[in-house]
């Protein structure tokens, strides 16, 4: 069972290689142009507006001082925009600009146009099953993740 199962994990892992080289669920770079790690910023924002840095490093599991980095750049690019946070006059809120919510817009159509096309060779019963499965995956994995967590605040 256990030989099984890695290699069930290989097979995964190898699909998942090719999925990146393919590029997809990545920015296209022609549309973005900024590195992957800012698209990743700008996605968080567009995901949980008025954010803080703080609660931004968190999500990115990033030093506060380099999301204040990738912010300011962010911002001399005018795709993010900056406002002190009503409440705590030290922290401010992040939120996208109108020029940030085109790119961010663009580039999930671009995503959702290429998983598309990669789930067009599949029947709609196929895709189903394959997305009812995955989700399920990810389930366990989050479960798992979850139960860990749990049991490093316990110590």
């Amino acid at each position: 069972m256990r030989d099984e199962l890695y290699d069930a994990a290989d097979e995964f892992f190898t699909l998942m290689t090719r999925l990146r080289r393919m590029g997809v669920g990545a920015s296209p770079p022609e549309m973005t142009q900024i590195s992957p790690a800012l698209m990743a910023l700008v996605e968080q924002v567009a995901a949980v507006p008025d954010s803080s840095i703080v609660d931004l490093a968190r999500r990115l599991e990033r030093a506060v001082p380099t999301v204040s980095v990738e912010v300011r750049h962010l911002v001399d690019a005018g795709l993010v925009a900056r406002r002190p946070h009503p409440q705590d006059g030290r922290a401010v809120q992040v939120f996208l600009t109108s020029e940030g919510r085109a790119l961010y817009e663009r580039v999930q159509r671009a995503r959702r146009d290429t998983l598309a096309r990669l789930l067009s060779g599949l029947t709609s019963e196929e895709r189903a099953t394959l997305l009812r499965l995955l989700g399920k995956a990810m389930q366990a994995l989050e479960r798992e993740d979850e139960l860990q967590e749990e049991g490093s605040t316990k110590t």
